[in-house]
């Protein structure tokens, strides 16, 4: 028995899976008697509780014969056999709480607690998994054997063709009543060409009994070219190679028993039963349709309408009449050669389509339309359509009335109504008349009548005194006045209007119209309200110069602040702070709590950064967790450091979300004007510097601006470029620092160190470097080249010398890193036994679980685990009960101290208790004297490691001198 394919069921499969179990839906309320009497025989043969018929739709499993579960169905997501889908294997789970697919299933931790399970595919014959015969039982099996398997398939093939007959025999029911009903003749013949079946139908139409047609050749019946025909598609259908070949529709005529003639439509199809070719033939009457499309073609012909045919499809034209021949002037000939765009004007173009697309079954037009002659000249017709059937097309019937001259006539009396339907009533701004000489309203529109919340019947006839306060209406009447006399446009921005809604603002254009003689007659105006728009304008001005979330001004707004600030601190010789606020722990608030929290943090944040500041300085927001302030203050260094230790206490503090209290705490950066930079591009990247200073610290607080953050700045920057091309230069090499045993001295491990050998630089330190390959994304790279030098050198060394590399908390995550330990191993030939990695508690501060995870990947390939630096840093005694280190060393600091210092003396005690309690290999790093090694050797350390035995060897010389001669320290040292 071969193990199932673990692949992913592709949608395509999926959706043609789902079709196959349709086809025997209708079984799922039907009694399964046969099934049952399967399932019976499954559950007794393979002696289990349970043996299931089960079908997988998309969302659901049902069960078309079972034994011994009540259920009839249960969820897909639960169900063992959805997981038999994707392979024609037998599925078999010997014990599925110890099965990661299953251990938390619904099934196995509750009713009906299955622990074996052994599911055979049902494959329909389009080679579809519909589902499974399954067997479950409440206790686990140590085996299912290959046997085991073929029989259980031999019962779901059993199941299957079961399951296929009654499929067959429903469709075999349908189709009997599907002839007896149908109006349309079915003749079956079994080639030869013998005629082995015809319905009632058949009979009617060629006016043989039904006894008479059984036996007749073919060709007896058809015309030789339709027997031709129906040979042909029988040709290509044993060519093929498919389950049927089909003859498209075509018309015939057929001589009767009685001999007349009658008119067919007759299609055929193609198949093969029980060994012997089958042709299915449909005969259709169309004698009456024939009929119809006569005295069609007569109407079409003589209508003094002018009418057109066109396929819905190309829209080039099928059918047109004399009378449309007459309109447009083209002949019958050349109107088949053209097609409705020849018709339209090119504007129209782009909306044919879809508008032939969106038409109903009947179109009736509500306007008339324009239509081109042969000569060009535009035609206005009314065109009335309906989808029809011609020729077997799918076309549009279509009956023209011209209505050009009737618009033409028309036209004169639109234009008398456009002033009032177009510009007056129109327009969406206040339209008003009034009188020049006593300032009545002659006219207003719609819009007016809105905006002043009257009618124009209570408006027509008064002036402004009647509506507003003799102090608005006589600005009004002067106003107006004014553009009167004047004879140019004027514009007024911004006027104030007492409305029922409110003050309002317009925008109020006016201009004066005059008499023939010149005199001011009428004074007209438009006024757009525009209180909306200003302030939507206004809000929108804000918004862009402010962060939505905390109202505070972004960094557009922060830019422009801070220079115009700088200007004026230069011109009156004033100084300026900088501070960049940067919080430490924000991302762990978002990813434990959610967005949401860490928006009303950030909320948060700035109501303190705002209680914090003085009047005149400036809190804004950069994005994300950033904050900046401007100090625009003399003793700018003091005062700024005050605000940085306020602003470091104030964050610390806890903030409460939902019942809940979370710190974040924060970093900040300062930088002077003019001290440290008179632009505010220099003051914001030394800001910026201090900024990564203090964030660097891990402790939170702030830092000053120094020159030498820039310098190692710039360092840091040098060095992630030079990083970059440094493997493929082979600018890296590896030395080697032995371990000896605290008791023998005997050599036992040597631990790798890369170094970097620059061309220009010089020698570069690791503790400068690797924070920049970390930076980079680099460390993987640089990390697997280390593996492979340092598993490639210790293949050469004796084989009780283990091997040991420093792995970055970056390495870790997915499979990544196991796959490179692996090929590591393989690329040089070591026992895993013989690599130790070194890793530091860092792994431990994000992503734990995950970290463990590939700790544990990394011990079950065999090789051993050592917490490096231990003592420092984030040393938690719940990460060394999560995972089972082979070996804990003690961080040099705490051997530096030894043996005159109480408290190291007591830290190293307490390390070598701990490890020994944890059954973790003590090294001590960093022993530099012979009273350092006696005392840790007395103290019950178990190694090691120093300046005191050795310092890190080049692999030529670690070589030599691990010879099994040479092995004790006293040789290395």
């Amino acid at each position: 028995m071969s193990a199932p394919k673990n692949y992913q069921l592709s949608e395509a499969y999926e959706r043609r899976r789902l079709n196959d179990v349709q086809q025997y839906a209708f079984l799922e309320n039907q009694p399964n008697y046969s099934g049952d009497h399967i399932v019976s025989l499954a559950a007794d043969l393979f002696g289990t509780s349970t043996a299931l018929v089960s079908l997988v739709e998309k969302d659901r499993q049902w069960f078309n014969a079972r034994i011994g579960l009540d259920r009839c169905e249960t969820s897909r997501s639960v169900s063992f056999c959805s997981h038999a889908l994707a392979s024609e294997d037998v599925l078999v789970v010997l014990d599925a709480t110890k099965d990661p697919r299953f251990v938390e299933n619904d099934l196995v931790t509750g009713e009906p607690n299955i622990r074996f399970y052994a599911g055979a595919p049902l494959i329909t014959p389009r080679g579809y998994i519909i589902g499974t015969l399954c067997i479950i039982d409440g206790k686990p099996r140590e085996r299912f054997s290959e046997a085991d398997c073929q029989r259980l398939k031999a019962l779901a093939s059993l199941v299957m063709d079961q399951l296929e007959l009654k499929r067959l025999t429903e469709a075999q029911k349908a189709a009997l009543c599907l002839s007896r009903a149908t109006h349309d003749g079915i003749i079956n013949v079994t080639l030869p060409e013998t005629i082995t079946y015809a319905n009632l139908a058949a009979s009617k139409i060629l006016g043989y009994s039904r006894q008479e047609l059984i036996d007749m050749p073919m060709s007896a019946l058809l015309p030789p070219d339709i027997v031709l025909k129906v040979n042909a598609a029988v040709t290509r259908f044993t060519k093929c190679g498919r389950d049927y070949a089909a003859l498209r529709a075509f018309e015939t005529t057929l001589t009767t028993k009685s001999g007349s003639e009658a008119p067919i439509e007759l299609t055929a199809s193609v198949w093969s039963a029980d060994g012997a070719v089958q042709i299915g033939i449909i005969l259709r009457d169309v004698t009456e349709r024939k009929q119809r499309e006569a005295s069609f073609k007569m109407l079409f012909e003589c209508n003094p309408i002018p009418m057109w045919i066109f396929d819905a499809k190309d829209l080039f034209f099928v059918e047109t009449n004399n009378a449309c021949s007459d309109l447009y002037g083209y002949s019958k000939e050349r109107f088949l050669e053209l097609s409705v765009f020849d018709l339209k004007p090119p504007e129209d173009h782009p909306d044919i389509v879809n508008n032939i697309n969106m038409m109903a079954s009947v179109y009736e037009p509500t306007d008339a339309v324009s239509h081109l002659d042969s000569m060009g000249r535009r035609l206005r017709v009314l065109p009335y359509a309906r989808r029809i059937t011609h020729q077997g097309k799918e076309c549009i019937l279509a009956a023209l009335i011209d209505v050009t001259e009737r618009e033409r006539a028309a036209i004169e009396l639109k234009n008398t109504r456009i002033f009032l339907d177009a510009v007056v009533e129109s327009i969406p701004s206040m339209l008003f008349v009034k009188d020049v000489q006593d300032g009545r309203f002659v006219l207003i529109n719609k819009a007016g009548e809105n905006l002043l919340g009257m009618d124009r019947s209570d408006i027509i006839g008064k002036t402004d005194f009647d509506f507003f306060s003799n102090e608005d209406a006589a600005r009004y009447a002067a106003d107006d006045r004014s553009v009167a006399a004047g004879q140019e446009l004027v514009v007024i921005e911004n006027e104030p209007l007492s409305t029922p809604k409110g003050v309002r603002s317009l925008r109020t254009q006016k201009v004066g119209v005059r008499d023939s003689d010149g005199k001011p007659l009428y004074l007209l105006g438009i006024s757009e309200d525009v209180t909306e728009r200003l302030a939507m304008e206004q809000k929108n001005r804000h918004l862009s110069r402010h962060d939505i979330l905390t109202d505070l001004p972004n960094r557009v707004a922060y830019q422009d602040l801070l220079n115009s600030h700088l200007m004026a601190c230069a011109a009156e010789r004033n100084e300026l702070s900088l501070l960049l606020v940067d919080l430490d722990r924000f991302k762990a608030v978002n990813d434990s709590l959610g967005h949401q929290a860490g928006d009303e943090v950030l909320r948060k944040v700035a109501e303190r950064l705002l209680a914090d500041k003085e009047p005149n300085d400036i809190v804004a927001r950069l994005g994300g967790d950033e904050f900046a302030i401007i100090k625009p203050l003399r003793h700018a260094k003091e005062t700024a450091q005050a605000l940085a230790l306020k602003i470091s206490a104030h964050l610390a503090e806890p903030i409460a979300l939902d019942g809940q209290h979370v710190s974040v705490g924060c970093s900040i950066g300062i930088a002077l004007f003019p001290q440290h930079g008179t632009t505010a591009d220099v003051l914001m990247r030394r800001a910026d510097v201090s900024l990564y200073r203090a964030k660097e610290k891990r402790e939170g607080g702030f830092c000053l601006f120094e020159a030498s953050m820039e310098e190692k700045a710039e360092r840091e920057r040098v060095l992630r470029n030079e990083l970059r091309g440094a493997l493929g230069r082979n600018e890296f090499r590896l030395v080697y620092q032995p371990i000896f045993d605290a008791s023998s001295g005997t050599a036992v491990c040597c631990e790798a160190l890369i170094r970097w050998e620059h061309p220009v630089i010089g020698s570069i330190s690791p503790a400068e470097f690797i924070p920049a390959a970390e930076s980079t994304g680099l460390i993987r790279e640089i990390g697997r080249w280390v593996l492979k030098e340092a598993c490639l050198a210790a293949s050469s060394w004796p084989a009780n010398i283990k091997v040991a590399v420093n792995l970055s908390p970056l390495q870790f995550g997915g499979f990544q890193l196991a796959s490179d330990v692996t090929s590591a191993l393989e690329g040089a030939g070591l026992l895993p036994d013989r690599l130790e990695l070194e890793i530091t508690e860092g792994i431990f501060l994000q992503d734990s679980e995950e970290n463990i995870a590939t700790l544990q990947q990394l011990k079950a390939l065999g090789v051993h685990i050592a917490l490096d630096d231990f003592g420092t840093g984030f040393s938690s005694l719940s990460y060394l009960r999560s995972f089972p280190f082979d070996k804990i060393k003690i961080d040099q600091s705490f051997v530096k101290g030894l043996p005159h210092s109480q408290d190291s003396l007591s830290i190293v005690r307490a390390i070598i208790a701990l490890g020994r309690s944890f059954g973790s290999t003590i090294t001590a790093e960093g022993v530099e004297t012979l009273q350092q090694l006696a005392l840790l050797s007395d103290e019950g350390c178990d190694e090691c490691q120093g300046y005191f035995f050795a310092r890190p060897l080049d692999p030529d010389t670690v070589l030599a001198r691990l010879a099994p001669s040479r092995l004790r320290y006293g040789a290395l040292s």
